[in-house]
């Protein structure tokens, strides 16, 4: 990854996207590999086919990390990583030309993926070793250098299984600020073998177990039975939200964790620190994503005995329903008879919508599809065609699974034909070009890493409006730091307030817009 080093204590800001003008919002980015899509892994050595794509992060300098596993589930089947260039392309510099396998045990599944502060990468999922004549799944994490290669200094050889007497499966992976990380999945326990629950484990930055959380490092939650974490997002205070299961699918449940791992009783409507919602036959839910006031937002499909429809419900910080939200706080997505449709991704852009992406259409050919909503839950009709944009690459399945925002606020979504495939859509249009070289001579933030005020220093050739903006690593709108302030021509200063924005240790980016457009977007560090 390309580092901005700072010079006596400032970082020079940097361009990291062009500033010319988008085409429509949900519309495909032809400059994206070959027409805006791009296809990788058609049966290469180490990845010799039906690879899966469970997960993807955002690097600073760009690049797009996906992680999955080849091969499918068949024995042998290993994490796979792959990354690519703004462009599209691979990016030859990272592994073997641009992908990483790593195996341990009969075969294992990457299904979660996140950044530390310096850049190395952490994927967390499960192993399956033969024990007792039976295959059993057990916590696997692994954390690589910037260039792919293992991180041996994370549990002797870059590689963490933690073997216990029931089978875990990791589904999501987090990073608190003091750089432990937190895995969630489905847990079973010695109280209640072969039966699972919402289960959390905490690892030190090493790669050991922490002792310190929950009971002996697991968390094992209560009256969950056939219960499964499939999505984990920090909200205040690195308490945790987590979303997924019970009852083998017949149940989607929101729970909400303290940082020590202890469930919040607090929040939900009848003091159990979760949300229940019984829709009676199968109901999935896959994605969460947190808005900068704690409200919640949750993605799924559920089943009506004739075909997978895709909803989206709204909860408040508290864990109550906004009613204000579609009916009764949820949206039921009926895209037309025989269609079905499944919300597997929601995340938040720049311009502060909602975006949730779908598989969606005949039962024989699933598309990737995507919606932009306000916050509120009112359809952005501007974006696509009356809201909605849909795409494929060939015949058969396209399984839709991951997308990521860019800080220029496309929208690079990620899934499988057997292959990896990766579509980048436009999104927020861009009213016109600004040359913010005519503007500023050049702009310092400092101190970097920041501390509760940094200063942003400004040297401008004529008078500007701007706005400042906060970004998380993953795109997600974090404060409206200044809004639409004029600066003079010569030189200025703003000092910005990070105090009270509860910001864990980590990347984050400023963007600076000047008069409505687009301008410019630096990273910092906390």
């Amino acid at each position: 990854m390309k580092r901005t080093l700072p010079i006596f204590g400032t970082l020079v800001l940097t361009l990291l996207f062009s500033n010319t003008a988008f085409s429509q919002a949900g519309t495909l980015d032809t400059t994206f590999g070959n027409g805006g899509k791009v296809t990788t892994f058609t049966g290469i050595p180490g990845a010799p086919g039906n690879n899966l794509v469970n997960d993807s992060v955002l690097q600073s300098d760009g690049k797009i990390i996906l992680v999955g596993n080849s091969n499918s589930y068949a024995d042998g089947s290993a994490f796979l990583l792959a990354r690519y260039l703004p462009s599209g392309a691979l990016d030859t510099t990272f592994g073997t030309g641009g992908y990483v396998t790593t195996l341990f045990g009969n075969h294992c599944t990457g299904q979660s993926v996140t950044l530390q502060t310096n850049g190395k990468i952490v994927v967390g999922g499960s192993t399956y070793v033969l024990s007792q004549g039976a295959v059993r799944s057990d916590i696997m994490i692994v954390r690589y250098n910037e260039n792919g290669s293992l991180d041996t200094t994370f549990d002797t050889d870059g590689i963490k299984v933690e073997t216990v007497d029931y089978s875990q499966f990791v589904n999501s992976l987090l990073i608190q600020a003091d750089g432990k990380i937190v895995v969630g999945g489905a847990f079973e326990s010695a109280d209640d073998p072969g039966y699972s629950t919402f289960g959390l484990s905490r690892f030190n930055t090493n790669g050991s177990l922490d002792q310190t959380y929950g009971l002996n490092g697991f968390v094992f939650t209560p009256n969950l039975s056939g219960g499964e974490i499939l999505d984990m997002k920090f909200t205040d205070n690195e308490n945790i939200i987590a979303v997924g299961r019970n009852n083998y699918g017949l149940d989607c449940v929101v729970a909400k964790y303290n940082a020590n791992g202890e469930i919040v009783k607090s929040f939900g409507p009848n003091g159990t620190g979760r949300i229940e919602e019984d829709f009676g036959k199968i109901a999935l839910l896959y994605k969460c994503v947190i808005s900068k006031n704690n409200d919640i937002y949750i993605a799924g499909a559920s089943f009506d005995g004739v075909k997978y429809s895709a909803f989206i419900s709204k909860y408040n910080a508290g864990g109550i329903a906004d009613n204000s939200f579609g009916v009764k706080g949820k949206i039921l997505r009926d895209f037309g008879n025989n269609i079905a449709s499944f919300a597997t991704d929601i995340t938040i852009d720049h311009s502060n919508n909602l975006l949730v992406g779908y598989g969606v259409g005949l039962t024989s050919d699933y598309n990737f599809g995507i919606e932009s909503y306000s916050l509120s839950g009112i359809l952005n009709t501007s974006f696509g065609k009356n809201g909605y944009f849909t795409t494929n690459f060939g015949s058969g399945h396209d399984y839709f699974e991951t997308m990521l925002v860019q800080p220029d606020n496309k929208i690079v979504m990620a899934g499988n034909k057997g292959s990896f495939v990766l579509t980048r859509i436009n999104n927020t249009k861009v009213l016109s070009t600004i040359d913010f070289a005519k503007t500023a001579n050049e702009i310092n933030i400092s101190p970097n890493p920041v501390n509760d005020y940094p200063t942003l220093s400004l040297e401008l050739k004529e008078s500007t409006d701007l706005s400042i903006d906060l970004y998380d690593v993953k795109g997600i709108l974090v404060s409206n730091l200044v809004k639409n302030k004029n600066y003079s021509e010569g030189s200025n200063t703003e000092q910005l307030d990070l105090s009270n924005k509860n910001l864990s240790k980590g990347i984050y980016f400023l963007k600076i817009n000047g008069n409505g457009k687009v301008a410019k977007t630096i990273k910092i560090v906390k």
